[in-house]
């Protein structure tokens, strides 16, 4: 145990809760990890189970950024749906869904190059009549 903890610790008692309690945040962190972030499944669960709970987040994510941004899946078509399992997969959301809708879109662009709803996209990323788009037209009458 660090300096710190030692600080802390007033007894054995308290000590065994501290490892328990830190023990216990590593196996839940590894846990997340394997069913959000494709990592390896923790000792003592079932790899099975874990990959069909993985698959389950996976498409409630999918499911939920399609109802708040229901343009993507209109542009992307077809693609949409294997293009965000394997977005899901390689990046954990670390935002909000409206926030995970946006960057899923910038890294469409990427894992679609020469994808014909490209285009569409883009300017779906950047729309003609974005607030810094207007504050831009604004400040420019002004001067």
């Amino acid at each position: 145990m660090s300096e710190y903890f030692e600080y802390l610790v007033r007894d054995q008692e308290e000590a065994e809760l501290l490892l328990a309690r830190t023990s216990l945040a590593r196996r839940q962190t590894e846990l997340l990890t394997a069913l959000v972030a494709g990592g390896p499944v923790p000792d003592g669960f079932d790899p099975r189970q874990v990959r069909i709970q993985s698959a389950g987040l996976a498409a409630k994510r999918r499911e939920t950024v399609a109802h708040l941004a229901p343009e993507l899946p209109a542009i992307l078509g077809a693609d949409y749906d294997p293009l965000f399992l394997r977005y899901a997969a390689e990046r954990p959301q670390t935002g909000g869904y409206r926030a995970d809708a946006r960057a899923f879109a910038e890294w469409a662009l990427t894992a679609g190059p020469s994808a014909r709803w490209r285009r569409e996209l883009r300017e779906w990323l950047r729309p003609a009549g974005s607030r810094w788009g207007r504050l831009r037209t604004a400040a420019g009458r002004r001067h």
